[in-house]
């Protein structure tokens, strides 16, 4: 069974996750969202090349690496990490586990901001 919280609730644990982030991150991440949505879109979902009732988190924009080779863009819009609620309400059945799937979540998408490989970012995940 799907455990569920406010918006206000969750956005609060994403929060949390984000100020938790090593310095080496912190300090490197700039003009970057993380914003939550129900669902992804139909579109969001086939271009991740996941079923939209499992996608739990996407990351879109310009990787920090690219960001740095090639000086930056000014006045550029953010980069934003989407966070799909009701997904990762529907795999959790505790706060706990929801809270976890949060932050794992939120890791997982910062690693593709950052550029991470897949490898690199299950170290950070399970640190």
């Amino acid at each position: 069974m799907a455990y569920r919280l406010k918006e206000a609730e969750f956005r609060a644990i994403a929060a949390r996750v984000l100020d938790g982030l090593p310095d080496e991150f912190r300090k490197r991440m700039k003009n970057i969202v993380v914003v939550v949505e129900d669902y992804p879109s139909v579109e969001d979902a086939a271009d991740a090349g996941i079923a939209r009732d499992e996608l739990l988190g996407l990351f879109h924009g310009v990787t920090r690496l690219e960001q740095e080779w090639s000086g930056g863009a000014p006045n550029q819009l953010p980069e934003r990490i989407v966070l799909y609620k009701r997904n990762i309400e529907a795999i959790c059945s505790t706060k706990e586990e929801l809270v976890e799937e949060i932050r794992l979540t939120v890791l997982h998408e910062i690693g593709h901001y950052f550029g991470l490989s897949e490898e690199d970012m299950e170290k950070y995940e399970n640190g």
